[in-house]
């Protein structure tokens, strides 16, 4: 269960990471071969971007979904920005036996609070909740149940997870951080059926080395002129973000997590469909 929670945290929280994918560090051991810099964005309220996703997970708690998140900026007031998001999602997850998939009425939604000085993630909550067909043990018949996936997560001391300025040959240590205060709830009929409850749960994000190149890449949203920072970990996981000036966000995103004998656990995939941001 600790490498679900683990995954849990690192899938969303990178996923919504993903999504703004922005945050400063030490140079460490880096590089600079060119002179264009993607600096750290000034984000306004009203700012927002659209992506298509697909991310499965297949330890612990299992969990299949894709669709669209529209994530927007709405409060930029004192010294963070947060943001909030929805999405309708198409799949399924698996809890003790019982299939929870999603329908027209079940929504996702996120919010996100970031650091202004460097974009580094401070908090970040998710609801998965609403009608979903729930099939339990051998029966076949789907049953239409209300529930609820519920996380929040808090970070000390703040995650740095992108080390701006970006240019083409730079390299270094993505940062790590202490993840505490950690809920994740899941309950039925408006939780009347609790079926799972951890809270005060702690771990930590260890330091990663990543690669910075300048690249050019097509997604729904146009072609764009980039800047490709991947992160590769020991066991063969790796994290490639494609982070754009015009966006002033990442344009695409795949993160694959690995277990023993190199099994991929962790899947997702992130593409810009459009936004509203102006440099």
């Amino acid at each position: 269960m600790r490498r679900n929670i683990v995954g849990l945290v690192v899938c969303l929280v990178i996923f919504s990471s993903a999504v703004i994918s922005v945050a400063s560090m030490t140079d460490g051991c880096m590089t600079k071969t060119g002179s264009n810099h993607s600096e750290i964005p000034i984000w306004e309220i009203g700012d927002k971007w659209t992506y298509h996703y697909t991310e499965s997970v297949t330890s612990g708690l299992n969990y299949s979904f894709s669709g669209t998140i529209n994530l927007k900026v709405v409060d930029d007031s004192e010294d963070s920005y947060v943001l909030k998001g929805k999405s309708k999602p198409r799949g399924a997850f698996f809890y003790e036996g019982m299939q929870f998939k999603s329908t027209i009425f079940t929504t996702i939604s996120m919010r996100l609070q970031v650091r202004k000085n460097d974009l580094g993630f401070e908090s970040f909550e998710e609801t998965i909740e609403g009608i979903f067909f729930v099939k339990i043990g051998p029966i076949t018949l789907p049953i239409p149940f209300q529930a609820e996936k519920y996380m929040n997560i808090e970070f000390d001391p703040t995650w740095e997870i992108m080390p701006f300025p970006l240019y083409d040959g730079k390299n270094g240590n993505l940062s790590g951080t202490e993840v505490v205060n950690i809920e994740f709830i899941v309950n039925m009929l408006w939780g009347k059926i609790p079926l799972y409850n951890y809270k005060n749960f702690a771990i930590i994000i260890m330091p990663v080395p990543y690669t910075c190149s300048a690249e050019q890449i097509t997604v729904d949203a146009g072609k764009f002129d980039v800047i490709n920072v991947s992160a590769i970990c020991e066991d063969g996981s790796r994290f490639i973000s494609y982070y754009s000036d015009e966006v002033g966000n990442i344009v695409k995103e795949e993160i694959c997590k690995t277990g023993g004998g190199g099994t991929v656990w962790h899947h997702l995939i992130l593409e810009l469909k459009d936004w509203s941001y102006t440099p």
